[in-house]
């Protein structure tokens, strides 16, 4: 069991930073900033040794304090939010503020210690954001898609009808080139590469499907 005096656990939106610490029971407040990373740091420290800091993973605002934090060799996870909404709801707490997610998030590691994801090695991480990258370029595929068949129908101007093949072939080429790049980055890594021939090796299973797996399911060994 993880001592709970060593336990923090934090919430991290955009501009803040709201954080409970265990062993003393009481809340803070700091920036998301570099600054405010940096005071962080020397809160850590006046604890007792060693620190584990919780955040839930927040569509990347976790980042940059992530990083900050391993740099300087504090144990730092990031947490599944699926988890941590099914333990509010297992302990009743239905109210959500910064405030008492942060709370939560404590509560949760002291009861579950070995949760938790540690961050990815750098190349993983570029990975990762192109992955996503590709994955955002191809939802606007099917969107632009849906919107030149409807014009189409609407009988429009051939200057128009020209523009339409310009964003299309624009946006097949930058899925192109971020397929070539996380084509790339799988095969300078080892592991990586040995992974994505294995999943490829499975019946339905595309580059771009394996890419997102090894990029989000690490753990797959």
């Amino acid at each position: 069991m993880i001592p709970a005096t060593t336990v923090i656990g934090t919430d991290v939106p955009r501009d803040w930073l709201d954080g409970f610490c265990a062993s003393s029971e009481r809340h803070f407040r700091l920036s998301n900033t570099a600054a405010g990373h940096a005071q962080l740091l020397v809160l850590l420290r006046a604890l007792p040794q060693p620190v584990r800091i919780g955040f839930e993973a927040t569509g990347g605002q976790e980042w940059v304090l992530w990083t900050t934090l391993v740099a300087a060799g504090v144990e730092a996870v990031q947490l599944p939010p699926a988890q941590i909404k099914a333990f509010a709801l297992s302990r009743g707490t239905l109210a959500k503020t910064d405030r008492i997610d942060a709370e939560l998030i404590v509560r949760f590691m002291l009861f579950r210690p070995e949760a938790g994801r540690r961050l990815p090695e750098k190349n993983l991480c570029i990975l990762r954001a192109l992955t996503t990258r590709r994955a955002q370029v191809v939802d606007m595929r099917k969107r632009l898609s849906a919107q030149i068949s409807a014009r189409r129908k609407q009988n429009i101007p051939a200057d128009l009808e020209g523009m339409d093949a310009d964003l299309a072939a624009t946006r097949d080429a930058k899925i192109r080139d971020l397929e070539r790049r996380i084509e790339g980055v799988i095969a300078q890594e080892e592991a990586s590469a040995i992974r994505a021939r294995l999943l490829l090796s499975i019946p339905g299973i595309g580059p771009a499907s394996a890419a997102m797996l090894i990029a989000e399911l690490p753990e797959l060994g």
